[in-house]
């Protein structure tokens, strides 16, 4: 897809996941398979693991994700410590770990977790630093770092440009992050009366995965507890929808 096709249809598009999935396809298209997107509100600085105004959207995948949670990798992220306040692009992935020998164990250990899920190198992108907060994509690929060198020498403008056309549009930005489908299902079935269990087997994924989605769901609609989350998704969106099977 070319730019101006991209930004024409990003323009139209209104709805986040949409606009979230338009981006990704475009991006891979470029040869960028592999893309975090993340904002932060003013008052949490750069600090991803903390509750509030933060709003990430991945596409590393459920396993990446899970671990990430599990062996709590937030705290030791080094994109939020090192990238949010650069002046310009950092290269990023395990291609380029030998270029950064100040990196903690912590830290290393995130990459190589992204590798593990296809991240090997890419670079980030700041596209909003202000009062409201931050913005900033991680733009990654499967492929070696001198391959996406060659691409980014070639595109690099044109996809500042397109990254610049989504900016403030996909969630956060001083208002509530939209949840994504998977936490929709897990609010739906939480507020249906099932328990973490269950709606792992429901939607055929593990546990800790529909932990990541329900704590997710109450940083993005201010909630303290799951039962507030549920009262609010309810009052904002109506009831889970009936099953037929069920009723």
């Amino acid at each position: 897809m070319r730019l101006a096709d991209f930004i024409e249809a990003a323009t139209v598009e209104t709805e986040p996941d949409r606009l979230w999935a338009c981006a990704t396809a475009w991006l891979e298209d470029l040869g960028f398979d592999r893309v975090l997107h993340l904002q932060l509100g003013a008052d949490l600085g750069a600090d991803p693991g903390a509750q509030g105004g933060f709003c990430a959207r991945t596409t590393l995948g459920a396993e990446f994700e899970r671990y990430y949670v599990d062996q709590g990798l937030a705290g030791h992220d080094p994109f939020p410590t090192y990238c949010l306040s650069a002046h310009g692009p950092i290269e990023t992935g395990a291609d380029y770990l030998d270029d950064y020998a100040y990196l903690s164990a912590g830290e290393r250990e995130v990459i190589l977790a992204a590798r593990e899920a296809g991240f090997r190198s890419g670079f980030s992108s700041v596209t909003r630093r202000d009062s409201a907060g931050v913005e900033a994509w991680n733009v990654g690929s499967r492929l070696g770092r001198w391959e996406v060198e060659r691409i980014r020498r070639a595109r690099q403008g044109e996809i500042r440009l397109g990254l610049l056309a989504l900016r403030g549009r996909l969630g956060g930005g001083g208002q509530d992050c939209p949840l994504s489908p998977r936490e929709r299902q897990c609010l739906e079935l939480l507020a249906d009366g099932l328990r973490t269990k269950a709606i792992a087997h429901e939607l055929g994924i593990a546990p800790i995965t529909v932990e990541l989605h329900l704590r997710n769901a109450r940083s993005k609609l201010g909630a303290a507890t799951r039962e507030q989350a549920v009262a609010t998704f309810v009052a904002r969106y109506g009831p889970p929808p009936t099953d037929p099977a069920k009723g």
